[in-house]
Formats: structure tokens, sequence, C-alpha cells
């Protein structure tokens, strides 16, 4: 059970997500990350999600994510994820923007186009299923 201070800021995080939408899930996913709740953030994404690094190493499933999550946060990264459009077909979304990264001790620090790809869940909940933060690699 978590602390109640930390209760409340998850149901303040969360509230957000209610009203679901690609961009809802990003706005609420930096909050959740600024805030240093791993539960919140990774609870934004599937279950089989994918992050890819700027070099095309997939980081597979919610162990990797949770991690990346993790040292985001213990190197204090605050992140300014813009999402400029989204494209739907059905249950699954592609949004591009930027994402901007920028941590207390000097980690981290970059700024790029961004590929996240959603997918709506069985919930009716839209959840990351894979992001490319950096953009997709050039082929190699």
């Amino acid at each position: 059970m978590l602390p109640r201070y930390q209760q409340a800021r998850r149901a303040i995080i969360l509230a957000v997500v209610s009203d679901d939408t690609p961009e809802t899930v990003a706005a609420s996913l930096t909050a959740a990350l600024r805030e240093g709740d791993v539960a919140s953030a990774l609870a934004m994404w599937d279950a089989e999600a994918a992050i890819i690094g700027p070099d095309g190493t997939a980081m597979r499933g919610r162990g990797a994510i949770e991690q990346v999550l993790c040292a985001l946060i213990e190197h204090g990264a605050e992140l300014d994820a813009r999402v400029e459009r989204v494209f739907a077909a059905g249950d699954v979304a592609v949004a591009v923007g930027t994402l901007t990264i920028n941590g207390t001790d000097g980690a981290y620090a970059q700024e790029g186009r961004s590929l996240v790809v959603y997918r709506r869940g069985a919930d009716g909940r839209w959840r990351i299923a894979l992001d490319a933060p950096w953009g997709l690699p050039a082929p190699g």
C-alpha cells in the first residue's frame, strides 16, 4: 500500500488519463516521471511494449521499460514530450512529435524527433506499445 501522499499524487496523475487520448497519455507519463511515480508511469505502457534506442536496439517488456523509467527518475530527468500529430486507425495510433530530456546531473540531455505507437486495450485505455524517443534509426 502506498503512503497517503503518494496515493493522492497517483490519483491526480491517473485522473489526467481519464480523458484518454495518446496526447493525454504523453502528458500523464511526463507528470508521473516528474513526481517520481514509477508505478503510474509504467501503467501507461502495454505489457509487451518496447523502447527503441538511438542505435536501433529494442528494450522489450515491462521489466526493461521499468529500468529505463527508473534511470530517468534517478538522474532527475525532466521530459518535455510534445505531440504534434496523431494518426489513428481503430485501436492503433501513431504520434509524431518532439522530445526534450534534461537531467539535473547532465545525463540524458537530448532533443529530437519522436515516434510513438499507441494501442488501445480491451479496457478502452491507450497505452504506449512502441516508443522511438529519438526517432527511427537509419537503416544499417
